[in-house]
C-alpha cells in the first residue's frame, strides 16, 4: 500500500479526523437540447449575440432574434415553429404581450408579429437602430433607439404617438441602451449624456430630467431598474444611483467605474461593471460583496432564487447571491453576451456562436 493510501485509511479510521481531499464536483445543470441558429461564417471573428430569448408563459414558446436578422420561434423541446427575417441584427430580447411579439432590429424597424404564426401585423420605421426590449403599457409600445430617441407607438396599429430626444447630447452609448421603464403614468428613459428623464406616458411631456453623471467621457446611463417608488440607474462613468421616481431626487450613490447592468431581488441590487460584479443593499447602497469579472459584460444579469446568473464573454457565471461566491461557469465555447430566458428551473441560453441551449438546473 502506498503512503498516500495509508494516510487516507488512517484518517478514515479515526473519528473526527478529516481528509484534505477536495469534495466531489456538484452537477449544476443538464443540457436538455441545443439548436444552432446561425450558420458559421469563415469571415466572422468573435461573433456576438446581444439579444436573448423571451419565453411565453402560457405555451412555453421560446422566441429569439439573432445577429443575422432572423427571429426564431421554438417549442419547449427545441422544435422550430416559424422564422421571420428582418433587415438588421437583433440586439435585444423580444417582448411577448398576449398573442403578439414585439421585436426591434438594427434596420430601424419595430416589428409586431403574430406569436403563433410569425405573420407580420405591422412594422414601424424608427429610422434609427432599435436597441432595447420594447415595453407595452397604456396601449403603447415604448422603446429606446441607440441614437437616444425614446419612441412611443400605438400597440395595435404601430402609428407614431410621441418621441423624446435630449436636445444636448455629449456622449454616445458604450454597451447599448437601457430599456424604457413604466411607473404608473410615467415613462422613464436613460440617455447617453448621463441624464435620466421621466415623461408623461400619454403625451411624452417631460415631468423631470436629472443628470446623474458628472461631466466627462462616456457618460451614458446603460441600465435602469424600478422597484416601487425607487428608480435605480447605472452610469458608465459615474456609478450606481437610487432616485425617487416621482421627483428624480437622488437618495443614495455608490461610485463604480464602468457600471452598465443592473438587476434586483430580495433586497439585493446586483450591479455589473466592466471589471466587477457587485452585491449592493438596495435600501442604502452599501456594498455587501464584490467579485472580479474576467470577461466583457453585455446581457443583463438575472436573479433566480438565491442564484445570480451573469452572462459575459467568458460564459455564464452562476453565483451564490447571498455570499457573493461563484458556484459554476457554463461555457458553450464562445461565451455568452445575451440575456438568458428562464421558466421554472430551465434556462435558455444563446451563445455567441448562436447556439440556443436549454439548461435544466439540478442544484
Amino acid at each position: 500500500m502506498t503512503l498516500l493510501a495509508l494516510a487516507i485509511a488512517a484518517a478514515v479510521a479515526q473519528p473526527g479526523v478529516a481528509t484534505r481531499l477536495p469534495p466531489a464536483p456538484v452537477k449544476l445543470w443538464d443540457i436538455a437540447w441545443q439548436r444552432p441558429l446561425v450558420p458559421p461564417s469563415p469571415l466572422e471573428w468573435k461573433p456576438q449575440e446581444r439579444g436573448g430569448p423571451a419565453i411565453d408563459a402560457l405555451s412555453g414558446l421560446v422566441l429569439v432574434g439573432t445577429r443575422d436578422g432572423w427571429i426564431h420561434a421554438l417549442d419547449p423541446d427545441g422544435k422550430r415553429l416559424w422564422d421571420y427575417k428582418t433587415g438588421g441584427r437583433i440586439d435585444a430580447v423580444p417582448r411577448i404581450e398576449g398573442e403578439v411579439a414585439y421585436v426591434g432590429s438594427s434596420d430601424g424597424g419595430l416589428y409586431a408579429l403574430e406569436l403563433a404564426t410569425g405573420k407580420l401585423i405591422w412594422r414601424y420605421d424608427a429610422q434609427e437602430e432599435v436597441g432595447t426590449t420594447p415595453v407595452v403599457a397604456g396601449g403603447l409600445v415604448l422603446f429606446m433607439t441607440l441614437q437616444d430617441s425614446l419612441i412611443a407607438v400605438d400597440a395595435k396599429s404601430g402609428t407614431w404617438k410621441w418621441h423624446h430626444r435630449r436636445e444636448s447630447r455629449e456622449g454616445f452609448t458604450i454597451l447599448g441602451a437601457a430599456p424604457v421603464l413604466v411607473s404608473g403614468a410615467l415613462a422613464l428613459g436613460a440617455y447617453s449624456d448621463g441624464t435620466v428623464a421621466a415623461l408623461d406616458l400619454k403625451t411624452g411631456t417631460v415631468k423631470w430630467e436629472r443628470r446623474i453623471t458628472p461631466s466627462g467621457d462616456f457618460m451614458d446611463v446603460d441600465a435602469l431598474w424600478l422597484q416601487g417608488s425607487r428608480l435605480y440607474a447605472a452610469s458608465y462613468s459615474g456609478g450606481i444611483y437610487a432616485l425617487d421616481v416621482q421627483s428624480g431626487q437622488q437618495e443614495w450613490e455608490l461610485k463604480a467605474q464602468g457600471a452598465c447592468r443592473l438587476t434586483l431581488g430580495g433586497g439585493l441590487l446586483l450591479a455589473v461593471t466592466t471589471t466587477q460584479i457587485l452585491g449592493i443593499s438596495a435600501r442604502d447602497g452599501t456594498r455587501r460583496w464584490t467579485l472580479p469579472l474576467d470577461g466583457v459584460p453585455s446581457g443583463s444579469p438575472v436573479l433566480l432564487g438565491g442564484r445570480a446568473v451573469v452572462p459575459n464573454s467568458k460564459g455564464l457565471l452562476l453565483i451564490d447571491a447571498a455570499l457573493g461566491r461563484v458556484v459554476g461557469l457554463f461555457d458553450p465555447g464562445t461565451g455568452v453576451s445575451a440575456t438568458v430566458g428562464w421558466v421554472g428551473r430551465r434556462l435558455y441560453v444563446l451563445s455567441n456562436s448562436a447556439d440556443l441551449l436549454a439548461l435544466d438546473l439540478t442544484a
